[in-house]
């Protein structure tokens, strides 16, 4: 690989993790969900550090061109995080659905004792 190929992935990579600590540190970013960014961000920093290994892995599954290798692990990753964000969104959906139950229910209790101090209240 080409030494300037190498210093502009090194770059990109170094500057994708720094965005993901600056995203932890101002907390717009959570541990649980950075994590899979993190690995994602040391993969490639592997891959920036020893390219070889990329040509190494790829005769390991028996992929043929390097970049259908590339291609894979890319594939790979998204669906990992289609399916990180499809958990996230499944347990928020559970916990709005208590959460509207729970509400429905205080209101119901709150009307029914509206009705009974209207009811109890000494009428002038």
């Amino acid at each position: 690989m080409v030494t300037s190929l190498r210093i502009a992935l090194l770059i990109g990579v170094f500057t994708y993790l720094f965005i993901i600590f600056i995203l932890l540190k101002t907390q717009k970013l959570a541990v649980r969900y950075a994590i899979i960014w993190l690995f994602s961000g040391f993969i490639l920093l592997i891959f920036a550090l020893f390219p070889y290994a990329m040509f190494v892995l790829g005769d390991i599954v028996q992929v043929s061109n390097p970049v259908n290798f590339i291609f894979l692990l890319v594939i790979a990753f998204m669906l990992l995080c289609l399916l990180s964000v499809s958990s996230v969104i499944s347990g928020f959906a559970t916990k709005i659905k208590r959460l509207a139950q729970a509400n429905a229910l205080l209101e119901e209790r709150i009307r029914q004792l509206e009705e009974q101090t209207h009811s109890t209240a000494p009428k002038e």
